[in-house]
């Protein structure tokens, strides 16, 4: 019997992936789902956007892992996990659905002040351009405080942990407590040490002491 290398293992996984988002993809495009008035039902927006970002994020990685970078794919698998755990806070108490998307939608804006702020030091901005900045605040409450750009929307201490860790109202039956924390940690902190660069995620380009630096070429699958 011949033993399967790990690349070939890793293309088997792989296709088996590609099919599943596949398939999940085209079930939601199946469904013809529409938004209504984001007035009325922000929650709509928030959650066809997620949706939209989530597949986005997954094609994203497939396609680095293709390219023989799956460090970098499991970084960016980090905020898709993001993305499931803002919907999961923002629709785990009904009541407070659509105030908590409003929330969301309105931090698009109001992250804008730091932007607006380092414009306004800009000295060769002329009259008319101040004057159309000034409006584009105005007509959008953008604030003057641009340290409202360094909050989190959600404005809650350990929101990846607690909502996570907590239970939610549309939970399967077999998803405990364990588990999620388990799920939480590979990943959201696993994945966290291939974004921000610690030294997990640099064990992949580690050399030997006697070793020369060389930038190495990621292995490409052949096609």
């Amino acid at each position: 019997m011949v033993e399967s290398t790990p690349h070939e293992k890793q293309d088997v996984t792989l296709n088996a992936t590609i099919a599943l988002v596949d398939r999940l993809e085209n079930c939601v495009n199946a469904h013809q789902i529409y938004t209504r008035r984001p007035d009325t039902y922000p929650f709509d927006i928030v959650a066809g956007e997620m949706l939209a970002k989530a597949f986005s994020i997954c094609r994203a990685a497939i396609l680095l892992i293709q390219c023989g970078y799956p460090d970098e794919a499991f970084g960016l698998c980090r905020s898709l996990y993001e993305c499931s755990t803002y919907l999961r806070y923002i629709t785990r108490d009904s009541e407070k659905r659509d105030e908590l998307s409003r929330k969301f939608i309105r931090f698009g804006e109001t992250s804008k002040a730091l932007w607006f702020n380092l414009q306004s030091s800009n000295s060769t901005l002329t009259e008319g351009q101040k004057e159309a900045n000034n409006r584009y605040k105005d007509e959008n409450s953008i604030p003057a405080d641009s340290s409202v750009s360094f909050r989190d929307w959600h404005e809650v201490l350990q929101l990846i942990r607690s909502v996570s860790h907590d239970p939610h109202p549309i939970d399967a039956p077999d998803s405990t407590q364990t588990l999620r924390d388990k799920l939480r940690a590979i990943a959201y902190t696993d994945s966290s040490y291939y974004v921000h660069c610690s030294q997990p995620g640099l064990n992949s380009h580690s050399f030997d002491w006697k070793e020369a630096i060389q930038i190495k070429h990621p292995y490409t699958p052949s096609t």
